[in-house]
């Protein structure tokens, strides 16, 4: 009976989990990502930036100041690196 009991346990928490999950993606779609969790600046070609964790936008990031600045962007889609995969 235990044994019962503690798969339905489980099979609460993994539903409430999906649960969750997609209230998360639906937020997400309707809202947009509101970039909480950026990385550590880069540095390339010339370019500082900070990029978003969850979606990949990026900010410039001023060295000199030490702060992000402008609007965020996304990068343009490169096919380099299925020519260098080859």
């Amino acid at each position: 009976m235990e044994a019962v009991l503690e798969q339905a346990g489980t099979d609460v928490s993994a539903s409430m989990s999906d649960f969750f999950v997609r209230m998360d993606s639906i937020v997400k779609r309707i809202f947009g990502c509101w970039h909480r969790e950026m990385s550590l600046p880069f540095s390339r070609d010339n370019e500082s930036y900070r990029a978003c964790v969850a979606c990949g936008a990026r900010r410039r990031f001023d060295l000199e100041r030490w702060a992000m600045v402008g609007p965020f962007y996304y990068p343009e889609a490169s096919s380099l690196w299925l020519t260098e995969s080859r």
